[in-house]
């Protein structure tokens, strides 16, 4: 009989275990459902090929202003156009896969392992805030789902995204359960230490029914991250990401 009960018990716990999973996994899906849904629709997503975007870094000694990418998801080549800290053109045709490409100042190869390193590396920071969401919407980048929130009366799907590549080691996503755009975006360093706290104030259709947010301001330090230019193509010359 002892033997019969302890069966028993273990069947149950197994079965909730199942269940559990299976929640955990369904809820998954249908935060990445409502998050799609806030970035456009399944077709918006697949369409975008290719990402123009700028940008403005005040920490880069290599570059200055406002600055350029053309990105192409299915090669994952990219081209970057900016200006030296001397105010020349600085072109960059590079694959993010491979981390090789070539280095054009004034239209000239110029042969700098080290400043092509820093624009990947550039590139990379950049384009975190814009592109995550799509990856994680695409299942193509790990993401968990942790426990909702209520702010200021209206529920929150929370998203955290490892990213020990970045400047910080994770993110928290704030999803809003009705609409499934984001709201806010925290990061933290690899002590558990919040970092940013950005607030979406701007969220804007760039292109085929892709919607993707433009302007994240800092609560924390009031640090402001905007892309002036979002757009996303569906063709582009090949010759872009082959001649300066």
């Amino acid at each position: 009989m002892f033997y019969k009960r302890k069966y028993l018990f273990l069947c149950f716990s197994l079965l909730l275990n199942l269940l559990f999973f299976t929640s955990k996994g369904q809820n998954h899906n249908a935060v990445i459902n409502k998050l799609s849904e806030g970035l456009g629709n399944e077709e918006s997503l697949k369409e975008a090929r290719f990402i123009m975007f700028s940008c403005t870094s005040e920490n880069h000694n290599e570059t200055q202003g406002e600055h350029t990418y053309l990105y192409d998801w299915n090669t994952k080549k990219c081209r970057f156009e900016g200006k030296t800290e001397k105010g020349e053109s600085l072109v960059a045709l590079f694959n993010t896969r491979s981390n090789l490409g070539e280095v054009y100042i004034n239209k000239k190869k110029t042969n700098s392992p080290d400043l092509l390193n820093s624009i990947i590396q550039l590139f990379s920071e950049d384009s975190y805030f814009l592109f995550t969401p799509i990856l994680i919407a695409n299942q193509n980048i790990k993401s968990t789902v942790q426990e909702s929130e209520i702010i200021d009366s209206k529920r929150y799907f929370v998203v955290r995204v490892d990213s020990p590549g970045a400047e910080f080691e994770y993110s928290r996503i704030y999803i809003d359960s009705q609409n499934g755009t984001i709201s806010k975006w925290e990061t933290f360093d690899n002590n558990n230490k919040k970092t940013h706290e950005f607030v979406i104030s701007k969220i804007k259709d760039v292109g085929g029914g892709l919607t993707l947010a433009t302007k994240f301001t800092d609560k924390l330090g009031g640090s402001i991250l905007q892309y002036p230019i979002v757009a996303a193509l569906i063709n582009i010359e090949a010759e872009k990401f082959k001649i300066p």
